[in-house]
């Protein structure tokens, strides 16, 4: 499992060597929980086409090595980061702020929810399971699960005996 973080900045490489750009953002597909491609920023200014589909993605590693670049439609993780997470009864538990990705088939497993920096301190980040949400126009639905809840604990610093 990696986060989306892992991408960002990532250097894009042709077939034949030629550097492309690097990573700006995912393309994701919400509803059905994939991540679509990446979307890469060249430096050329004439230069329309700035996506790369998984299908084209040959080699991710360090960097990544793409069969070809085309044009992207479709939603960005940008556009949906920070966004607030509603419960049913319209209480608001946090915002998005990352996404947890199956790098084997790049299935979106979770959605890692923040809920303000004093609660990240002491309790950690929550983890929802992107079948409990619904993504709306200006939030997200989460449907909460009493039985399990997932947390990111946070690093306790303590000091060491010598």
């Amino acid at each position: 499992m990696i986060k989306t973080r892992y991408f960002n900045l990532m250097k894009v490489y042709d077939v034949t060597g030629k550097y492309l750009g690097s990573v700006q953002d995912i393309a994701i597909d919400f509803y059905s929980g994939m991540v679509t491609g990446v979307i890469i920023n060249s430096f050329s200014i004439n230069k329309k086409k700035n996506y790369i589909a998984i299908s084209d993605i040959i080699s991710l590693e360090n960097v990544i090595i793409a069969k070809r670049v085309s044009d992207f439609s479709g939603m960005r993780l940008k556009e949906i980061q920070a966004i607030d997470i509603v419960n049913e009864k319209n209480v608001l538990k946090g915002i998005l702020e990352d996404l947890i990705i199956d790098e084997r088939n790049f299935e979106i497993k979770g959605i890692i929810m923040c809920s303000g920096i004093f609660d990240r301190m002491f309790r950690g980040k929550e983890i929802l399971l992107i079948k409990h949400c619904i993504l709306c126009e200006s939030y997200i639905l989460y449907k909460e699960n009493e039985g399990v809840v997932f947390n990111t604990l946070p690093h306790i610093f303590r000091s060491v005996d010598k």
